[in-house]
């Protein structure tokens, strides 16, 4: 096999990879259950881009009231850095996987 078919599977994996995380954002966003949930954490991570460059990007932890009565503690699928301990947003689940909420405000 050639070096340059390979990178081709590699460029499909990555793509697919972006298309399934998407779709299961875009799925919690439309059927979820809308909630509020206060930021109880944020975790700062830095990788080195191809370039050398640092990039930090933030797990952000909320606590939420599940439809059933409990309390649930996730992080977020996606995350606004400009987000504070404390913070008070909306969020959307789907009930039975709430360890998966989604950040819509």
């Amino acid at each position: 096999m050639r070096n340059y078919d390979f990178s081709w599977i590699i460029i499909a994996f990555v793509l697919l990879s972006f298309l399934w995380t998407y779709f299961k954002i875009f799925r919690v966003r439309m059927t979820g259950i809308e909630a509020d949930a206060v930021v109880t954490r944020m975790e700062e991570h830095e990788t080195i881009d191809s370039d050398g460059l640092p990039n930090e990007y933030y797990d952000v932890y909320v606590r939420f009231q599940a439809q059933d009565g409990r309390t649930v503690n996730a992080c977020l699928a996606n995350s606004d850095c400009f987000l504070n301990v404390g913070d008070w947003v909306k969020i959307r689940y789907i009930p039975g996987k709430e360890d998966y909420p989604v950040l819509i405000s």
